[in-house]
């Protein structure tokens, strides 16, 4: 990271006097990190090359770029596989603003400023200290040089009784005392907890139209075929409401749909190398390498691989020449 950004845990603060622009990590091995901005070119992915490197398979190696405009920063995608979400929302480009979500792969940051104060509380308290110190000395002072008189402090004194005997008089009763007090705390109470109730509403109504918005993505992603933006879609519904059982449904759905079409191909495929029909068998396995093209890491992407190989050398092909991926 160098000098383009500095690394903090566990809610600390730049020693720097100023304002600063912070990315919290929400979610993953880095949760709770601070990535405090420095630099004016940032970029964030799962590459070793990235300025903030995250841990996480749906990132791209150079998944978003963060750039100083100004007093403000620009977030761009890269060009990556599956796209930067701003506050629920699809971008390619925006404005980061204080308190925007960023979902790069399945890693939430959360942007904020941060203004980073210089403190003299304890110089001020001591200040104000000795200006008290300062005053009782020359009330003492004073009060000496005058030499008050017997008669004088007699009458004061007098004074002083007369005051406290007019005072209201307090009940003896400590029940009967702290009614009115305890009255208006319960009330306070009632207050608090209605406004919590329906701060609790709002949000809960919020959150769910967002996840209506990205639930209803999904569906329609999951109806046309595309079975990996479908995924896309639950996940970050997921992400959103962790235990919501309809994402959950539909994630498990869709991942088997895709793993049935997957299985077919590569059935169609074996017995079409049986019967030698290599021209057939070619196209299930391009099939196959078409759907997994995102995630080569992915075995049966091997599986598929490996298996054009050796229907290259059966047919005297040189090695790579079935190239799958002309075909979308």
């Amino acid at each position: 990271m160098g000098n383009t950004v500095l690394k903090l845990k566990n809610f600390e603060q730049p020693v720097d006097v100023g304002m600063h622009h912070r990315l919290m990590c929400l979610t993953g091995e880095d949760k709770g990190v601070a990535f405090f901005l420095k630099g004016a070119r940032i970029v964030i992915g799962r590459g070793e090359t990235a300025t903030i490197q995250i841990k996480d398979l749906k990132a791209s190696r150079e998944h978003a770029e963060l750039t100083l405009v100004g007093d403000d920063f620009v977030v761009s995608d890269l060009g990556s596989q599956n796209g930067i979400v701003i506050n629920d929302l699809k971008v390619k480009q925006h404005k980061l603003k204080d308190g925007d979500k960023i979902i790069i792969g399945q890693t939430v940051f959360k942007y904020g400023r941060i203004e980073v104060r210089n403190k003299n509380t304890e110089v001020t308290g001591q200040v104000k200290l000795k200006s008290r110190k300062k005053l009782d000395l020359n009330i003492q002072q004073v009060a000496d040089k005058k030499k008050i008189k017997p008669i004088h402090l007699i009458a004061g004194i007098g004074l002083i009784l007369v005051l406290f005997m007019e005072e209201e008089p307090k009940p003896n009763n400590p029940q009967q005392r702290d009614t009115k007090s305890s009255y208006k705390m319960s009330e306070m109470g009632n207050e608090f907890e209605q406004a919590l109730i329906k701060r609790r509403m709002s949000q809960d109504k919020e959150l769910k139209s967002k996840l209506d918005v990205v639930f209803q993505r999904g569906l329609r992603e999951y109806r046309e075929g595309n079975y990996f933006r479908a995924m896309e879609e639950f996940n970050l519904a997921l992400i959103l409401s962790p235990n919501d059982g309809q994402a959950l449904f539909y994630l498990q759905k869709t991942q088997d749909s895709l793993n049935k079409i997957i299985e077919g191909n590569f059935s169609n495929a074996q017995r079409d190398l049986d019967a030698l029909k290599y021209v057939n068998a070619t196209n299930s396995y391009c099939a196959i390498i078409r759907l997994l093209h995102r995630y080569p890491e992915d075995k049966r992407y091997v599986n598929a691989k490996e298996k054009l190989e050796e229907i290259e050398k059966k047919l005297g092909m040189e090695q790579g020449e079935i190239s799958c991926l002309q075909k979308q």
